[in-house]
Order: C-alpha cells, then structure tokens, then sequence
C-alpha cells in the first residue's frame, strides 16, 4: 500500500515516514502543496495524509485539487488546527477523516487501516453489485458514476457511499449515528454534523430531485421515491 504524506516539518514527516514503512507502507513524501499535488497525479497513493498548514497553498486548496484529480483516494487532514470550523470545512471538502497535532503514530496507524480495510470491503462488495437504479437516479458501482436522468453527475466518494447505503435500502430509515458507522466507520472521530453536511451537498446536486433524499425528524435519512421521481 502507498500513502503520500504532504508536511513541510521535516521532522515530523520523517517520523511519520519511518513509522508507516515499519508497518510496510511504501511512503512518498512532499514537503509543499504544489510537489504533493505533483506526486499525487504521479503515483496515485491508496490514501493521502495531509497537513493543512503548508508554505505555498493552504492545505484545503490541496484537498480540493486532490479530490478533483481522483475523489476516490481518501484523505486523512494532519494539522495543529482544532478549531471545528476547519474541521467541518474538511469534511465538506471530502476528507476522510482529521487528526490534530500532537498526535500518536499508533493512532495515525490504525485509521488508516481502518480507512483502506473498509474501502476494500465496500469493492468488493461493489464488485459484485453492479447497477443501482432508484427513481431517477442510476448509481454504477464498480466505476463510482452517478447519473440523474441520465445525465451522469459527480458525486464525492462519501456522497456515493451515503446514496449507495440508502438505495440498498430504499424506504428504511437510517439514524445519522449507523450512517457514521457504515460510511465513516467505527473508529472515526467524526461527529453527526458529517452526515448533515454530506447529506446537504447530495441534494444540492440532485437539484428538484433533492426530496429523494429524505429527513426523518429526530432519527436520520431515507430513499424515498414518489411517481414524479
């Protein structure tokens, strides 16, 4: 497995570096946002350990960049902020999960396992899934395309989980605190405003078809389809 590690502290990069190459990852690192940018379109890492505070970009101009190139490779957010803006701010622009400096290498570790061990359970259960088709929205699982009366719309990786979930489901009631365990996982540190706020760009993109995506007043989300869906 490769992981791109983007911090311009040398230090605490080497760190990082010689604890995940002692667990057997083979790790690039980049010491600026443009040369993470550069070595993320170069190798295509399994997943991306990004700090926020770099000397040329700021550290979400990155993540976007990174989620523009390829959606599909998760993003931890390595940083000394704690503010729950900018934690917020990172999940909305697709990360997958935040870690605030100081940190332990263990725990850096372990969500990354967790991070790779569940997006190889969910390929290999979209391997065998196929087409997914509810109402007026078509997902394809194997290729993460989503259309919208066919016409194909870009869902981030987390949005498609979320809608997957629920159209395997359609009709049943998810609380927010299952949607967090089955998308993000059980060893996340992501609270319920995750699902919030990935619910909100979902619909957003479903534009008039928003009300598929349904609220449950105190308890979670549904597919709900009506005959004008």
């Amino acid at each position: 497995m490769n992981v791109l590690v983007v911090e311009d502290e040398m230090g605490m990069s080497d760190l990082i570096r010689m604890n995940l190459e002692l667990e057997n990852f083979t790790v690039f690192t980049a010491k600026n946002g443009k040369e993470g940018i550069s070595l993320f379109k170069a190798h295509h890492p399994d997943i991306v350990v990004l700090d926020l505070k770099l000397p040329d970009m700021d550290g979400f101009q990155v993540l976007e960049k990174m989620q523009e190139m390829d959606y599909k490779i998760p993003i931890i957010i390595l940083t000394a902020r704690s503010s729950q803006h900018d934690k917020l701010l990172g999940l909305e622009l697709g990360a997958d999960d935040y870690i605030t400096k100081p940190f332990n290498s263990k725990e850096l570790i372990l969500r990354i396992r967790v991070i790779l061990k569940r997006l190889k359970k969910a390929a290999d259960i979209e391997n065998k899934s196929g087409i997914m088709q509810c109402g007026s929205i078509k997902l394809v699982k194997d290729s993460y395309e989503a259309f919208l009366n066919g016409k194909e719309i870009h869902l981030t990786r987390k949005e498609f989980d979320l809608m997957a979930l629920l159209m395997k489901h359609c009709g049943r009631v998810f609380s927010r605190e299952k949607i967090l365990e089955k998308i993000w996982g059980f060893e996340t540190h992501v609270d319920t405003r995750a699902v919030d706020i990935t619910v909100q760009r979902i619909r957003k993109k479903l534009g008039e078809h928003a009300s598929l995506v349904k609220s449950v007043y105190g308890i979670g989300y549904k597919i709900e389809v009506r005959s004008e869906d």
